[in-house]
């Protein structure tokens, strides 16, 4: 595995220190992006700038160019959600304390640019984990047999675990995918929450995206750090801090729906049901996600930045504890369902799901039934001393 590098800004108007299990991080806040209209500032000092949403970076991606903006998907005859109560709940929404941004823009988490290298993120899940090299996982799979599958959906937990040091990360996500893992070949469409303050300078958890068109070799990233995922939300955005759930006490959910529009070929991210943003087919060079995708993963993923691929670092997983706690104190994994190429959600049985926890003494796997028959994946653990 490579490192990637993001390029550091040094003419910068802002200096973050943010503490973090195992030390401080420093980092400078990069420029304002271009197209911005308002800046705004949340209680937890993140900053957002609202954008011109024909603007936003995902327009300077070559093959974007004669891009036609979809401002909600095809399928809602309703037009575009505003506030969403559930949503408002699980994110820090301070910002808009003096009316968020103004019609036409978007808000985008300014980026931190750091010093340390930003470790470009993985999808080996390969056994023995010594193969990982520093990537840990707990994660099922779903392949549909067939590259022509139209999205995914699951709801999952929301923690804030302790990491053994900021170029660490853990992570809950959905992973859909096309090609083969470990080649150039593999694309990805991810989302979900992750706690990573080297990359981010919060300490918690924010929400998520990320993409890669050549099995993570330098066509993709987080967010919008790059060119290619475009937001149409002006609420909710990737780099936003969320709230996390309490050790046997209230669970804070997050249900992530990912639907190909069939009409446009755009993969659209649905939080609690309200469009956020989509991937547009055309950054994936004509691979396998510019029509369908043949494998849905979701779970978690930590990376151990210590150079013992994962063996021996206490960063947890989930919620830190391992799954046979259960309900309310360990992670999971929910109301999981694929889209099959006719664009219908089908639910999906545990015997069609094949787990994997390649280092289990450090973080496992479990799946449990509730009283009515739900099926929950349970994953995580407190890590390796």
């Amino acid at each position: 595995m490579q490192k990637f590098y993001f390029s550091v800004v040094l003419a910068s108007a802002y200096l973050l220190s943010s503490c973090a299990e195992g030390g401080y991080i420093q980092g400078r806040l990069a420029k304002k992006p271009k197209g911005t209209v308002k800046t705004l500032k949340a209680n937890n000092g993140d900053i957002i700038d609202c954008v011109d949403i024909y603007k936003q970076p995902a327009f300077d991606h070559p093959s974007m160019k004669n891009h036609t903006l979809q401002t909600t998907p095809s399928w809602r005859k309703y037009g575009a959600q505003r506030n969403n109560p559930i949503l408002d709940s699980l994110f820090d929404i301070s910002w808009r304390k003096n009316g968020g941004c103004p019609e036409g823009s978007i808000p985008i988490v300014r980026s931190v640019l750091s010093d340390s290298p930003i470790i470009r993120k993985n999808m080996s899940f390969f056994d023995p984990a010594s193969y990982n090299q520093g990537h840990q996982y707990a994660v099922i799979f779903f392949n549909y047999g067939q590259a022509s599958m139209q999205g995914g959906r699951a709801t999952i937990s929301q923690w804030d675990p302790s990491l053994a040091r900021p170029a660490d990360f853990s992570l809950s996500q959905i992973w859909i995918t096309g090609g083969q893992i470990g080649t150039t070949n593999l694309q990805t469409i991810e989302a979900g929450w992750q706690k990573y303050p080297q990359r981010t300078g919060v300490n918690g958890p924010t929400f998520f995206v990320y993409w890669t068109a050549n099995g993570y070799h330098g066509k993709g990233c987080y967010d919008l750090t790059c060119p290619g995922w475009v937001l149409t939300s002006k609420q909710y955005s990737p780099g936003m801090t969320l709230k996390s759930s309490a050790y046997g006490g209230q669970q804070i959910e997050l249900a992530i729906d990912i639907k190909r529009d069939q009409s446009t070929g755009n993969w659209w991210l649905n939080l609690w049901g309200t469009p956020i943003g989509y991937w547009p087919p055309s950054i994936y060079n004509g691979g396998v996600l510019t029509s369908g995708a043949d494998t849905l993963s979701w779970g978690g993923e930590i990376l151990d930045s210590s150079g013992s691929d994962g063996f021996h670092t206490m960063t947890q997983m989930g919620s830190g504890h391992f799954p046979s706690e259960g309900y309310k104190k360990a992670s999971y994994v929910q109301n999981i369902f694929y889209i099959d190429n006719s664009g219908n959600a089908n639910g999906i049985s545990q015997n069609q799901l094949s787990p994997t926890a390649p280092a289990p003494n450090c973080y496992s796997y479990e799946f449990q039934q509730d009283s009515s028959g739900q099926v929950y994946f349970f994953y995580g653990g407190p890590g390796c001393s």
